[in-house]
């Protein structure tokens, strides 16, 4: 990892711990020690910004985090990939943040850093995201944008030291029998003189919560993507299922 990328976590987790101190300790002796949760999910396809990483294949993932009243999370999500260079099958992304609501205004917060690390790959792609998603819920709509920002994207051996901000916003609807719609729309950006690998990207599904499982079933597509940044096939318009299972 990175000087840059350390520090960004160093920076994140410093927040982290000024908004765990500013418990009263009277509160911090009614606390807890935090909630440890999952979740696996297995799908027809791993998309990420509506882009193939499993080449069209199956995907299934993991993702372990604890919590903490505070608003503090920290966690790990696994998945097979194609990405991450030859010989490597596997995405391992450890993240670290703090999420909570802006008193009863319907606002809140998610702010937080996020890494990506590819174990079997013999290049240094290896690269990390500072992440921050307000939001705004009224009724049953909620809006979400977003923003994802990388000082290296895809570590030293592919951009090496290129500058990226995928910038998007998420619009969903919650109705009865615990069902969803949401869609979203971005666009993956990088600094200026690599601004031909622009490209905008967007999905739009349907999900349903039973008991602890998620049905999702979701339709991706890109437009834009260069074949230098990614096989524009991995790009094309793609309906995907998934179920998930938390615990």
């Amino acid at each position: 990892m990175k000087k840059s990328d350390i520090a960004a976590v160093w920076a994140v987790a410093c927040m982290v711990l000024y908004s765990a101190a500013g418990y009263s300790a009277e509160e911090e002796s009614d606390d807890t020690i935090g909630t440890f949760a999952g979740s696996a999910k297995l799908a027809s396809d791993y998309m990420f910004r509506s882009i193939s990483n499993s080449n069209n294949r199956p995907q299934v993932n993991v993702d372990f985090n604890w919590s903490h009243d505070s608003g503090v999370y920290l966690g790990v999500w696994s998945t097979n990939t194609d990405f991450g260079g030859t010989g490597n099958s596997m995405e391992l992304d450890p993240y670290i943040g703090v999420a909570g609501d802006i008193g009863d205004s319907g606002f809140s917060y998610d702010l937080g850093y996020w890494a990506y690390f590819y174990p079997g790959s013999p290049s240094d792609l290896d690269y990390g995201e500072v992440y921050i998603t307000p939001s705004y819920s009224a009724g049953n709509i909620t809006i979400s944008p977003s923003f994802w920002y990388s000082d290296n994207y895809f570590g030293d051996d592919f951009l090496n030291g290129v500058e990226s901000l995928a910038y998007e916003v998420t619009v969903s609807a919650d109705f009865q029998r615990d069902i969803s719609i949401s869609a979203r729309v971005g666009e993956q950006t990088f600094q200026s003189e690599f601004d031909a690998l622009n490209y905008t990207y967007w999905d739009i599904g349907i999900s349903q919560t039973w008991n602890h499982f998620t049905f999702d079933l979701r339709w991706h597509d890109t437009n834009g993507v260069d074949p230098f940044l990614a096989n524009p096939k991995l790009g094309n318009g793609e309906m995907v299922f998934s179920i998930t299972r938390s615990f």
